[in-house]
């Protein structure tokens, strides 16, 4: 398998040892001094140069004995042994054609023999060279996800996942163990993970070694504790001339086997019954009626630490004897749940985590009406009523529940009754005037449809102030173009209390007039002004087609810290532009509608691991890591991924395009957090920071958001949104015909770009309709309106 290796500081066309001062050597004073007497003889020639030392390739002797451990202690445990690759996958290749495939098989069965002879239950995903394709499905994640599917049945108690490795760099001189344990599971896994690595270094004798968390696809999917071995490096030809033998086998799951079983004589605590309750006096269930239900478990074992966690979030717990108990600090919502509960003996190791899923269900306590932009009402246009439905915790109840809102009999409004469906706590209902409405108060009386509740709710009625002359919003509905229809569900517009602050999710707005009674249509999450954004009514187009909008897309900009991740010539940091990249990208993917994650948003120091935490616990479908190292530029991606493959492809033509660069290489990187990462991931960097004349470039107006919106055109393209080919110029002129660059011109009212050196903004279309673009620098203040098949405009002077 291949996994990234170690980075190493090497002198350019040197063996990669340190260099050393050499001072003369005694012989070669005396040789001088014999020349000046007249009676040096011919030199010897030099020696030549010693070739570096290989590293060994262990598989020497069995250090330990089989009877070191207690074989007693596996009978009736069930562990899965996971060949990895086989049939079509064939795995690491060495230089003399073993193929990862077979060895691995080889060391697997020959594991399950010495298992199986101690009384284990043990399954082998795959027991012969073997793949899980099928006509409907031929791609990797199709057999990674069988051989998951398969040990997950098996209900084991530990899955082990047998790989060897190969050096991504094509290098011959590398071997390494490497030991993975599921990330994010520091309990039974990571305990797992020491004792095998433990003993196959100890065993096979390799000296460089490291335990890793991994998220690989047969990590992260396995419900049981789990870890990935790559116990060696099958592209050293030393290594796989000892593994093609039977005994280097036998050696590699002799060692297996004591680790596996050193792991299961830990005396670990475990988790006995796990319950979930109203309280200590009612019967445990799986529904509930209270926000903050009790968490019960047995532990049988001593233990002195507990871990309680409700959807992830850690709960206080109360440790007694032979268990423990727990309550959140603050109320649950309506719905689905899941605790989790796990435990640990200090210096032994953990209890394997306990989940139990359950269900809070919760009655309507409260009907709460207000019209959040209209507190006076002219009768002009549309009264928007907006009814909350919460429960007794004040929290909004989810799913869908009638509502009826009332007006009182003599009120001129129509309709005077009408019933709504509340989604996830919130319904709209929308009054107009029969007729000129008098002064006074208009009551609005919110509450449940009949046989929508259980118990009598509290009413909060909505009193709005009737003003015939009252200097009021307007109001009325944005429309989504093409097509014209009122603009719902745009993000941040669902909830009870939503973010946008004036739309709601049906589209009606409502605009204060400015002082020459002209509306400005706000920003929306998501979508871009139709041509001007003055017009009535505000009429948006979705950004890139709305491809982006609900998005998840993790970023990680290189280094932090005393990481530079590169050091230009004139002293830039590479990890401060990463960083300027990754926040302009931020903004524009935002504007869009997506979900962005940075990784770091500030020059703090975090780790690999980290990064890779960050981005799954985001739950990101995409990965982009920003860099600008001393290495040529490029765009990497997993040698698995199809999909980080296509992304890379993505951003080099999107580059191309855009004149970012003239070409952009894609190939395989071995970086560990595109290994790592569930997401489709890719390693980007356009310009190298050691180079002066690029670093010149790097630094230059305009650079950074260049490169944030090639990325931005590139993941919006990735899920489908359609773009030109050819990429539109706007050139920024002040009003003496002068280049204004870094001057900073808008699109749409979204999407904010900077000119280069040269005043000129690039940019491809990625929806269509008339496209505003806004120039408001001291030097250029000036607005034009792009129909979508204008080409290389000006904008210039003080308009």
């Amino acid at each position: 398998m291949r996994t990234p290796a170690a980075g190493k500081r090497r002198v350019p066309g040197g063996s990669g040892r340190p260099v050393r001062a050499v001072g003369v050597a005694p012989g070669l004073a005396l040789a001088a001094l014999a020349a000046l007497a007249g009676c040096a003889g011919r030199r010897p020639p030099a020696p030549p140069p010693a070739p570096p030392a290989r590293p060994a390739p262990g598989y020497v002797a069995l250090a330990d004995s089989l009877d070191s451990v207690d074989g007693s202690v596996l009978a009736g445990k069930r562990i899965v042994l996971d060949p990895g690759h086989g049939g079509f996958f064939r795995g690491s290749i060495g230089v003399n054609g073993t193929t990862e495939a077979e060895v691995n098989l080889g060391v697997a069965l020959r594991l399950r023999d010495l298992l199986a002879a101690r009384g284990a239950d043990v399954l082998v995903t795959r027991p012969a060279d073997l793949d899980f394709l099928s006509p409907a499905d031929s791609s990797l994640r199709a057999d990674l996800a069988e051989r998951v599917r398969i040990a997950n049945v098996f209900r084991p108690d530990l899955f082990v996942s047998i790989h060897h490795n190969a050096d991504p760099g094509g290098r011959h001189d590398v071997n390494e163990t490497q030991t993975f344990y599921k990330l994010g599971d520091d309990g039974p896994s990571i305990d797992a993970a020491e004792d095998v690595h433990r003993a196959l270094v100890r065993n096979l004798g390799i000296a460089a070694n490291r335990i890793l968390p991994g998220n690989f696809f047969v990590l992260r999917s396995s419900e049981a504790p789990a870890l990935l071995t790559e116990a060696s490096y099958l592209t050293d030809p030393d290594v796989e001339a000892k593994l093609k033998t039977p005994a280097a086998q036998q050696l590699e799951a002799d060692a297996l086997y004591l680790g596996i079983t050193r792991f299961f004589m830990r005396r670990t605590p475990a988790i006995a019954s796990l319950e979930v309750s109203d309280g200590e006096d009612t019967p445990p269930d799986t529904l509930v009626s209270t926000g903050r239900p009790l968490v019960a478990a047995r532990v049988a074992g001593a233990f002195d630490r507990a871990l309680v966690r409700i959807d992830g979030s850690p709960v206080p717990a109360s440790l007694q004897a032979g268990g423990l108990t727990a309550r959140p600090e603050s109320p649950l919502a309506a719905g689905p749940h899941e605790a989790a509960v796990g435990a640990l003996l200090a210096g032994e190791g953990s209890a394997r985590t306990r989940h139990l899923r359950f269900t809070v269900r919760k009655e309507p306590a409260r009907f709460s009406a207000d019209a959040p932009w209209q507190p006076r009402w002219d009768g002009r246009g549309a009264l928007a009523v907006r009814v909350r439905v919460t429960d007794a915790d004040g929290l909004a109840l989810p799913g869908s529940l009638e509502v009826r809102l009332r007006a009182p009999r003599r009120a001129a409004v129509t309709p005077r009754e009408t019933t709504l469906v509340a989604t996830d706590g919130v319904a709209w209902g929308y009054f107009r005037a029969t007729r000129a409405p008098r002064r006074g108060t208009l009551r609005i009386v919110p509450a449940a449809a009949p046989g929508a509740a259980a118990r009598r709710p509290r009413i909060d009625t909505l009193a709005v102030a009737i003003a015939r002359d009252a200097a009021g919003p307007r109001t009325g509905f944005a429309l989504e173009m093409p097509g014209g229809t009122p603009l719902r569900g745009a993000p941040g517009t669902s909830g009870p209390w939503p973010s946008a602050t004036a739309l709601n999710r049906d589209g009606f707005v409502a605009l204060v007039p400015d002082s020459s009674a002209r509306v400005r249509a706000p920003r929306v999450t998501g979508f871009r002004a139709w041509g001007a954004d003055t017009t009535w009514p505000p009429r948006y187009v979705a950004i890139a087609g709305g491809a982006l909008a609900g998005r998840r897309i993790a970023l990680d900009p290189e280094g932090g810290g005393d990481d530079p991740a590169g050091t230009g010539p004139s002293g830039t940091r590479a990890s401060t532009f990463n960083l300027g990249v990754a926040r302009a990208l931020a903004g524009m993917l935002e504007a869009a509608g997506a979900a962005v994650r940075l990784t770091r948003d500030d020059e703090s120091a975090v780790s690999e691991v980290e990064r890779v935490q960050a981005a799954e616990g985001f739950g990101a479908e995409r990965y982009v890591r920003i860099g600008h190292a001393a290495a040529p530029p490029g765009a990497g991606h997993y040698y698995a991924s199809a999909g980080g493959r296509r992304l890379a492809r993505r951003i080099a033509s999107a580059a191309v395009t855009l004149g970012l660069v003239d070409s952009l290489p894609v190939g395989e990187s071995a970086k560990y957090t595109l290994a790592q990462v569930s997401a489709v991931a890719v390693f980007v960097s356009f310009g190298r920071i050691d180079d002066p004349a690029c670093e010149a470039r790097l630094l230059a107006p305009g650079r950074v958001r260049e490169e944030a919106y090639a990325l931005f055109v590139a993941l919006a393209a990735d899920w489908g949104a359609p773009a030109d080919s050819v990429a539109d110029t706007l050139e920024v002129r002040d009003d003496a015909g002068r280049p204004a660059p870094g001057a900073l011109v808008t699109l749409g009212g979204a999407l904010v770009l900077q000119a280069g050196p040269a005043g000129r903004v690039r940019f491809v279309r990625t929806e269509s309709g008339p496209l505003e673009a806004a120039c408001d620098d001291p030097r250029v203040r000036s607005r034009i309106v792009l129909i979508d098949s204008s080409r290389t405009h000006l904008l210039t002077g003080m308009r």
